[in-house]
């Protein structure tokens, strides 16, 4: 008997090696690259919003850290007999470079005369001009009183309110110089910057009911200002919007020597 060898069926299909890119064409590949890509871009997107809410965060910590800094430097009350009264920057420590708070109603000088009234009453002006004249010449000579008289004496105050001229033609007399600048934020972040303090004509508003000036002393990154209001401790103590201090601005002057 004759053996014979094994026989083997044959076919004709022919078998191939997967290569890497068929696999990647898999639809369950795709869709699994597509699953992961959808993850992992939202969780960019998560790191990212935590990001932002993180500076954010710290943005609000800047701001409550300046305002309990401010706060701080609250100009308070003394008692006076059985009267709160508001309490100037004693003369003291009045020195070039740094803006005093000055007030009207300082018993020191509130009840002088001064354009038909009293310096209480009238001479936000002067009192403004005070602590500018203050601050650029490092002088204690002129206090509320003083410049008050100063105004009433050339005239700048004849229908009982001081005349806008006193913030120019007054200022020059003092050796100030002085010029009107725009009401624009941009202006005043000029002068600030360059270390001349501004006195803002305002009407009514946060500030009075009827007429005031007030100085401005410095404006941060976000805008606000330090304000020094003749009439208010407590309007003092913090910092305003520029821009709402803006709305009620009808004139504004920098100063410098």
């Amino acid at each position: 008997m004759r053996r014979t060898g094994h026989s083997y069926a044959t076919s004709n299909r022919i078998f191939t090696r997967s290569r890497p890119a068929d696999f990647l064409r898999s639809p369950l590949i795709v869709t699994c690259l597509i699953a992961i890509l959808v993850i992992g871009f939202g969780a960019f997107g998560i790191i990212s919003a935590t990001q932002r809410h993180a500076a954010e965060v710290a943005a609000q910590e800047q701001k409550d850290a300046q305002k309990k800094e401010l706060a701080a430097r609250i100009v308070h009350p003394t008692q006076l007999g059985t009267t709160l009264l508001p309490a100037s920057t004693p003369r003291a420590e009045w020195k070039q470079g740094t803006l005093p708070h000055l007030y009207q109603t300082d018993p020191a000088w509130a009840d002088q005369p001064y354009a038909g009234g009293t310096v209480r009453v009238n001479a936000c002006g002067p009192t403004c001009l005070t602590m500018v004249y203050v601050c650029l010449t490092g002088r204690t000579d002129m206090d509320p009183a003083r410049m008050s008289a100063f105004a009433d004496q050339n005239n700048f105050a004849p229908t009982g309110a001081t005349e806008w001229s006193f913030m120019t033609s007054g200022a020059n007399m003092l050796g100030i110089q002085s010029t009107q600048i725009h009401p624009t934020r941009e202006s005043i972040e000029n002068a600030l910057a360059g270390g001349r303090p501004v006195i803002c004509s305002v009407h009514p508003g946060d500030f009075t009911s009827v007429g005031h000036f007030i100085v401005l002393g410095g404006i941060d990154d976000q805008g606000m200002v330090e304000v020094f209001d003749p009439n208010s401790p407590f309007n003092s103590a913090r910092r305003w919007p520029i821009q709402r201090i803006l709305n009620q601005t009808k004139a504004c002057w920098s100063f410098w020597v």
